[in-house]
């Protein structure tokens, strides 16, 4: 009988910590367990067959800490720089489909030290869109994918254009032709009803495929006829040898072949473009009657002139692979090797379309310039959807990405889930707020800050900046208030950014003040969890105390002068530290208050949140309450250590211990009673920064103006 450990790898053994339980249950045991090794079992001491004894939590634990530093997988990569490409269509708007395509050949070529070509496919002239293939540079270029050989560029393998290729096509389609791998087709097009169809589709009726490869060419260099040059179809194979019906891919393993139709003399609906519908209804067409390419034919040549040693594309593209194999074995050339992903389908496990369901268009220049989704972001979103991701983290910028790529996709289709970019959005905007808010250059966030101060000054006409209404009356101060005001905001609170829109909605109350929209309080305030009860003018005297007691300075509002890396010279940080202190400080004061009163509280007496006995030595009697005119007071000050200077015999010092957690519990009650009241009436109780920050930030005229209704 062999144990767990002889089946593993000879490299791995004795690398695994694992516990003395595991390790007996792995082996034959000759005698029962004595009393002594059965108490030691639960010690939590961790060995192996060699080494010294460790201790851990668990076998998982250990294992864990063991394989920390070994990959997760074996990593899929070609041992050699990896040549990609990327061939759009310049027909309309890059979609975030093939922006994807374009993500994982770039990411392959970088991680392998290889190029990534772009070249435009336009053989199709009438579906061209004008201005389409600039936005295909723009939007590549704004992600971050610079190709290394392609228009603007150049290379030695040019020109990348196939609408300039051309004479290229022709000399290839005359070599195939010499070879015998395809025959010149001089039938007409079939008629469908009205309609002529295609020289693509309506296949060869006149057994062309049969003629000499003289006379055919005699005939096409007369000019007399049209011709379409097709391929001739592979020969058939024993069914017993499987292995010559299918062809290699990286993800799916193999590719069955198609079975092919006999060629029939009707007309088909498949366009002109060569698309996969036309494949199995006749021999397939390389070069169509105006001379021009199909795109099957002009993508293996160009693939193959451009030395592409890996194509990943979209699964759509799987029943056109053995099509392709063909046309390359026509030539005598090798293959490149294929990694087809799953398409991105939608919630329903549709096909993705130009736009999601709930109307978000879904091409890259509506995600930049509509929905304002950063490139670092949707980069990372796009690189999620259908890749194996080898880490825990799914936050990843470039780099990462780079660094951690390999060709472990996953099969099928994958769905997106917008969801999921926003919440890399935020993941990818807070450390960049993190970074302005230590090193106070804020440059590299201002392009955020711009668009959050654009979508302010559309929403209102006349918003409040630093508690004062002032856009009406000095228009000329207009954007570096409002840009030094949004990022004061912005990084108070940088968790919370995904969009400008999102992000001005969910901070309203910092540009208008509506008494409407306050969420009624009532007379009283629920202590929550717990069923205790408060006068809410409690709270509303603690507020005003809270005011009063601020030192407001001129020189505490920010000038709101936007320099190159200070937007607000960032004076408001030091004001709204001492607002968070004198906060603190009343809060504490108010649990001094009801204890030293022993004030009555409502309580559920089945609730079992009851406040704990006050301790045998009156407070009024101690020197604490004068600690209410100290000019800070938190936590610190309330912990035995500190309590006892304020007791002055030593049997008072016996209750300290005891007074130090009921003050806690006291605390633990009323501080969320406290920041509730506050949030409520100076931000319509919506989430956001501290306290602090939105008290800091309105200013003291505002703020009476809030608190005092």
């Amino acid at each position: 009988m062999k144990t767990l450990s002889s089946l593993r790898p000879a490299q791995w053994q004795g690398t695994y910590w694992i516990c003395s339980r595991c390790s007996l249950l792995q082996q034959r045991r000759p005698a029962p367990l004595k009393s002594a090794q059965v108490s030691s079992l639960g010690t939590g001491k961790y060995n192996t067959r060699q080494g010294p004894v460790r201790a851990f939590s668990s076998c998982a634990e250990a294992r864990s800490k063991d394989t920390a530093n070994r990959p997760r997988r074996r990593t899929l990569l070609p041992q050699t720089p990896a040549r990609t490409r990327f061939a759009p269509s310049p027909t309309g708007h890059l979609h975030i489909g093939g922006l994807r395509t374009a993500l994982f050949s770039y990411l392959l070529a970088k991680r392998t030290g290889g190029q990534l070509l772009l070249r435009i496919e336009d053989t199709d002239q009438k579906r061209l869109v004008p201005g389409a293939e600039a936005q295909i540079y723009k939007d590549l270029q704004w992600a971050g994918l610079q190709w290394d050989e392609g228009p603007e560029v150049g290379g030695p393998y040019g020109p990348y254009r196939q609408s300039e290729r051309n004479d290229i096509y022709r000399t290839h389609a005359d070599e195939v032709l010499e070879r015998g791998a395809a025959y010149r087709c001089f039938c007409p097009p079939l008629k469908s009803g009205d309609q002529r169809a295609a020289y693509v589709t309506s296949g060869c009726y006149q057994n062309c495929s049969l003629l000499e490869y003289s006379i055919s060419k005699k005939r096409a260099q007369e000019g007399q006829e049209p011709f379409t040059v097709r391929l001739h179809p592979p020969p058939p194979v024993d069914r017993r040898d499987k292995g010559k019906h299918t062809v290699p891919d990286l993800v799916y393993g193999k590719i069955q072949r198609l079975k092919r139709s006999p060629a029939a003399p009707q007309a088909s609906a498949s366009s002109e473009d060569g698309g996969d519908s036309g494949i199995d209804a006749a021999d397939t067409v390389l070069v169509k009657s105006d001379g021009t390419p199909t795109y099957h034919f002009a993508n293996v040549v160009d693939d193959h002139l451009m030395k592409i040693t890996h194509v990943i594309r979209g699964a759509e593209w799987m029943a056109s692979t053995p099509l392709h194999f063909d046309i390359y074995n026509a030539f005598g050339w090798e293959p490149p090797e294929f990694a087809h992903v799953g398409l991105l389908v939608d919630e329903n496990e549709a096909k993705l379309s130009k736009r999601t369901q709930d109307g978000v268009a879904l091409d890259v220049a509506s995600m930049r310039d509509k929905y304002d989704v950063l490139p670092e972001p949707l980069v990372n979103f796009l690189a999620l959807l259908g890749w194996s991701n080898p880490t825990r983290d799914d936050v990843m910028d470039m780099e990462a990405l780079i660094s951690n790529f390999d060709l472990k996709f996953t099969r099928g289709n994958t769905m997106v889930k917008m969801d999921k970019l926003w919440y890399l959005q935020k993941n990818h905007v807070r450390p960049m707020l993190d970074r302005a808010n230590e090193t106070n250059d804020f440059a590299p966030i201002m392009h955020i800050v711009s668009k959050i101060a654009n979508e302010v000054a559309a929403i209102y006409d006349d918003p409040i900046i630093n508690g004062q209404s002032t856009f009406k009356e000095q228009k000329t101060l207009l954007p570096d208030r409002l840009h030094a005001y949004c990022a004061d905001i912005l990084l108070a609170d940088r968790n919370n950014y995904a969009t400008p829109k999102a992000w001005v909605d969910q901070h309203t109350y910092f540009f208008e003040w509506d008494e409407a929209k306050v969420p009624e309080i009532g007379d009283k305030m629920r202590s929550s969890p717990g069923h205790h009860v408060f006068p809410t003018n409690t709270f509303k005297a603690l507020a005003n105390a809270i005011l009063d007691d601020i030192p407001w300075d001129a020189n505490d509002i920010p000038t709101l002068t936007l320099g190159p890396s200070n937007p607000s010279e960032r004076a408001i940080a030091a004001l709204v530290s001492r607002i968070n202190n004198i906060v603190a400080k009343h809060t504490w004061a108010l649990v001094l208050t009801q204890m030293q009163h022993e004030l009555p509280l409502a309580g559920d007496q089945n609730s079992g949140d009851i406040a704990p006995p006050l301790p045998p030595h009156p407070i009024a009697d101690s020197k604490i309450p004068a600690w209410l005119h100290r000019p800070s007071l938190d936590a610190e000050d309330f912990k035995p250590e500190n309590l006892a200077p304020h007791f002055a015999t030593t049997e008072e010092h016996g209750v300290i211990a005891e007074l130090a957690e009921t003050l806690k519990w006291w605390h633990k009650l009323l501080n969320p009673l406290v920041h509730r009241y506050l949030r409520t009436r100076l931000a319509y109780g919506m989430p956001g920064p501290s306290v602090g920050w939105v008290m800091g930030l309105l200013g003291r005229e505002e703020c009476l103006r809030r608190l005092g209704s």
